[in-house]
C-alpha cells in the first residue's frame, strides 16, 4: 500500500501506483506499507530512486546510511521483542530536500503514527525533520525493551540466590546473548545518528541536524544501561558457580565425616585381631588389655583431633 502524506497540512490518502506519475512530490511523504514489487517500481520511477535502495533488507541487523547525489538512504531497525525472540523489523528512509519515502512492514506503523503526531499542523515540515521524528521515536521505543531486560535480570538474580540449577545458567547465557545482539544494534544506530548529526548542509538543514543531539545521547545512555545489565548477569554467573562449588565442598566434607566414623567402627572391630597377629599372639585373651585399649583409643582420637583442627567436623547448612 502507498500512502501520500502532505507535509504541509498533514493530510493523507492512499494512492495507486499509476497515480504517482501525476502526483507532485513537493512536500510529500510517500509511506509504503509492506509494498509489492509493482508499487516499489512505481515509486522508483516517480522519485528517480533506485528500486534496490527501496527494498527492505533481508538480513537481520542491517543498519546503513548512504548519501547519494541529491538524496540520502537510511536503513534502520525497529526492535519488536528483543527480550524473548530478538525479533526486529527493518525500515528504509529515503529523503531529499523535497520529499520523503519510507518503506516498512505494517507492524512498525505505531512508530510512524507517533512521528506524525509530532509534525507541525501550521507549517511545512522539512523531510529531514520528519526523519528525525521517526528515528527519535524508534530510539525512544528502545526504553520499553530495556525495562523488560531489567525485569528479567532481576528475576534471574533472585533465582540464582534462591537456588542453583542448570536451567538457570542456560537462562543467563541466553539473556546475555540477546543483550549482545541488542547492544550491537544500538552501536550501529548510534553511528548512523552521529553521521546524520555531522553531515553538511547538502545532507540536511542545520536545524534538523541539531535535533539529533538528544537522540545520540539517548543511544549512548541505552548502550551503557545494557552493558551494565550484562555485567550484572556476569556476576550472577560467578555467584551460581560459587554456589555449586560450595555444594561440592559440603558434599566432600560430609563424605569425609562418614568415612571417618566408618573407619572408627572398622578399627574397633578389626584392631584386636591385627595386634594379636602382629605380636604372634594366638589368642586375644593373652594380650594385655591396657595395650589393646590404648591402641584402639589412639586410633580413634588422633583422626578425630586432625579432623577437628581442620574444622571438617562441623557441617555448615546450605540453603
Amino acid at each position: 500500500m502507498i500512502r501520500a502524506v502532505d507535509l504541509g497540512n498533514n493530510s493523507e490518502r492512499t494512492v495507486q501506483p499509476e497515480e504517482l506519475k501525476a502526483l507532485s512530490l513537493q512536500g510529500i511523504w510517500l509511506e509504503l506499507i509492506a509494498p509489492s514489487e509493482n508499487e516499489l517500481q512505481a515509486v522508483s520511477d516517480a522519485t528517480q530512486l533506485p528500486v534496490s535502495f527501496l527494498r527492505l533488507p533481508e538480513s537481520d541487523g542491517f543498519v546503513e546510511f548512504r548519501m547519494e547525489y541529491g538524496f540520502g538512504i537510511i536503513s534502520f531497525l525497529v526492535m519488536q521483542d528483543i527480550a524473548t525472540t530478538k525479533e526486529v523489523y527493518p525500515v528504509v528512509l529515503a529523503f531529499s530536500k523535497d520529499f520523503l519515502v519510507t518503506v516498512a512492514k505494517k507492524e512498525v506503523q505505531p512508530i510512524f503514527i507517533s512521528a506524525k503526531e509530532r509534525m507541525s499542523k501550521n507549517k511545512i515540515d522539512p523531510p529531514s525533520q520528519v526523519i528525525y521524528f521517526i528515528i527519535d521515536e524508534i530510539v525512544a521505543n528502545h526504553y520499553l525493551h530495556i525495562e523488560k531486560l531489567e525485569t528479567l535480570t532481576s528475576e534471574l538474580e533472585e533465582e540464582v540466590v534462591e537456588r542453583t540449577s542448570p536451567e538457570t545458567l542456560k537462562k543467563i547465557f541466553n539473556l546475555k546473548s540477546k543483550m549482545i545482539s541488542f547492544n550491537k544494534i544500538l552501536w550501529y544506530e548510534r553511528g548512523i545518528v552521529f553521521n546524520l548529526h555531522k553531515c553538511g548542509d547538502t545532507c540536511m538543514a542545520q536545524k534538523a541536524r541539531s535535533m539529533f543531539d538528544t537522540t545520540h545521547e539517548d543511544l549512548t545512555r541505552q548502550i551503557d544501561i545494557v552493558e551494565t545489565y550484562r555485567e550484572i548477569l556476569s556476576d550472577a554467573i560467578n555467584v551460581h558457580l560459587s554456589a555449586i562449588s560450595n555444594k561440592i565442598n559440603f558434599s566432600i566434607k560430609s563424605l569425609t565425616v562418614v568415612i571417618f566414623y566408618l573407619t572408627i567402627v572398622t578399627t574397633v572391630t578389626s584392631f584386636p585381631n591385627t595386634v594379636a597377629t602382629f605380636f604372634g599372639i594366638s589368642q586375644f585373651g593373652n594380650t594385655n588389655i591396657i595395650i589393646i585399649s590404648i591402641a584402639i583409643l589412639l586410633s580413634i582420637v588422633v583422626p578425630f583431633l586432625w579432623l577437628w583442627r581442620k574444622k571438617w567436623l562441623k557441617l555448615d547448612k546450605i540453603d
